[in-house]
């Protein structure tokens, strides 16, 4: 086997780490009331203090460009959005909307708080959104967001450059936003939980890539400093948050590592204070390394091993068939991740009630059938296989690579690996060769998250370049379906042709692991693997 690290090709963007992710239908009566907002605070809390936590450069610091989990999680405390949610129950909650209503899953009336503030001052307001839901949407600023609102009115009038603003956002007054989808859409509520409809004040239409370096928020907390790449973000509580909950300490410093190992490390050390996600080789002595302070928690984390189906090699899909058939995945979950994920048979993640866990005809380790099989399909002898670099994918990407050599006769395998950002640009220009490692998390509890983003055509995350029509059909129907049920059969008829098409390899689901210091406490992790740094306390 032949292993590369490839350096930053000219005009890379810098490292980031892990890509970014229940529907909420009307009632009979077409009034949707949130959920209350859950009480996350500890029981005896002491505000105030300063804690460290790991983190990966981001890909990008603005809502509408962020999809992956890095930014997201800093941009999550730096912003509000109309809706949160609570996930012990999956539901979407009022944040800065108080209430909400449809009668056909169509056209939707939101009415928002009047005490929100931007950090510098500025009202939030319907406007606000109106605005930054359409500079988004614009193709002149390149969101990676952007396709998140396809389904509104007008959106493909702005994309065609027929129209400078989408008809179906509409600020009534300050207070009352309304938004008029082209398709029945009952996740709506929950969607606008997501980073992507975060609002943006106007002075970060003037330059937005000083807002980038320094953003504007209406978050718990606000920027302390400028980012400074590849070494922290620092943010304040911001005091003038009118919601409940707001931040516990006083201050958080995101500390950026280009390696995980070293987080561990300086966590040991008690140089940094929360690691979210331990490296896999650690797993076997983390007990003993940290005592009680590690937490284990179940979440939505998806890796997948993608195919690059632009690549002719790779377009039958018996060899997709074969290649995940030939992966034995529990030795590797034993032996490198000391039984911290679970063997993936799905697509849809079991901490989704919509999960079933034999959706996968190809799932199951068969090397007799698989090597028939790639064979009769002629698959490729020769391999290149794509990872990126310092989050503990060495390893177990070997011992994939190890078992198509010993089960499908592949005879050589090279490795390229790159950090995140750089990674992804691979993908954006269609530059990958072979089969690749890549992870989703849900952003917001739905099945419709699980798929739409990442396998329907023409979406920025669906890096596999997968199109199926009647994949897309049920997706959409299941998004307009008129009650949960109804919608939840539409997303497994919509899983069963994912998985017969296979664009992926499921290999497995993460219990996260993370530990830190004595100095912290109240350290919980929520099925997006994001660290609820808001309510951790800081024992002084």
């Amino acid at each position: 086997m032949t292993f590369k690290k490839r350096g930053a090709r000219a005009g890379a963007l810098v490292a980031a780490v892990a890509l970014l992710a229940a529907a909420c239908g009307s009632d009979d009566d077409g009034d949707d009331t949130p959920a209350d907002a859950p009480d996350d605070a500890p029981a005896e809390v002491e505000a105030g203090g300063e804690f460290s936590i790991y983190l990966c450069e981001p890909q990008f610091l603005v809502p509408g460009n962020s999809t992956e989990v890095c930014g997201s999680a800093v941009l999550e405390q730096l912003f509000s959005g109309l809706t949160a949610v609570d996930y012990d129950t999956g539901e979407a909650y009022g944040l800065i909307a108080t209430d909400w209503e449809t009668d056909d899953n169509i056209t939707w009336t939101f009415n928002l708080r009047d005490d929100f503030t931007f950090h510098n001052g500025d009202p939030v307001t319907a406007q606000s959104f109106v605005d930054t839901w359409n500079w988004a949407a614009d193709p002149d600023n390149a969101q990676q967001n952007a396709s998140f609102y396809d389904k509104f009115v007008g959106y493909e009038d702005v994309i065609n450059g027929d129209a400078d603003t989408m008809e179906g956002v509409r600020a009534i007054d300050d207070t009352t936003l309304e938004i008029e989808m082209t398709v029945p859409f009952s996740p709506l509520p929950v969607m606008l939980s997501y980073t992507g409809f975060y609002p943006i004040p106007d002075e970060a239409f003037d330059d937005i890539q000083a807002f980038q370096e320094a953003p504007i928020g209406n978050g718990r907390y606000e920027m302390d400093g400028v980012w400074e790449h590849d070494v922290e973000i620092a943010m304040t509580r911001y005091e003038d948050w009118p919601a409940d909950n707001p931040g516990v300490a006083d201050r958080i410093v995101w500390r950026i590592y280009d390696d995980i190992n070293t987080a561990y490390l300086d966590v040991q050390a008690g140089n940094l204070d929360i690691l979210t996600g331990i490296p896999p080789e650690r797993e076997a002595t983390v007990e003993t390394d940290f005592g009680d302070n590690l937490l284990r928690a179940e979440s939505s984390s998806f890796t997948y091993m993608g195919f690059p189906l632009y690549q002719e090699e790779f377009q039958d899909p018996d060899i997709r068939h074969a290649m995940s058939m030939a992966i034995d995945r529990q030795p590797i979950i034993d032996a490198i991740f000391s039984g911290a994920r679970v063997p993936a048979t799905a697509v849809i993640p079991p901490v989704l009630p919509q999960h079933r866990a034999d959706a996968c005809n190809y799932c199951e380790f068969d090397p007799e059938t698989a090597a028939d099989m790639y064979e009769a399909a002629g698959g490729p002898t020769e391999l290149t296989i794509y990872f990126n670099s310092g989050a503990g994918h060495e390893d177990w990407t070997e011992a994939v690579a190890n078992q198509w050599q010993q089960n499908l006769g592949v005879t050589d395998v090279t490795f390229e690996s790159l950090e995140f950002a750089q990674y992804l640009d691979l993908h954006d220009d269609n530059e990958i060769s072979g089969p690749f490692r890549l992870g989703w998390v849900l952003s917001y509890p739905s099945p419709q998250y699980s798929m739409e983003p990442i396998y329907t055509t023409g979406q920025s995350s669906n890096y596999t370049g997968y199109s199926n029509e009647e994949f897309d059909s049920l997706i959409a129907e299941g998004n307009g379906a008129e009650t949960p049920e109804e919608a939840d059969a539409l997303y497994q008829q919509a899983e069963d042709i994912l998985l017969e098409d296979l664009p992926v390899i499921p290999m497995w689901y993460e219990t996260r692991t993370s530990v830190f210091t004595d100095r912290v406490s109240n350290v919980d992790v929520d099925p997006r693997t994001f660290t609820r740094v808001e309510q951790v306390q800081v024992n002084e």
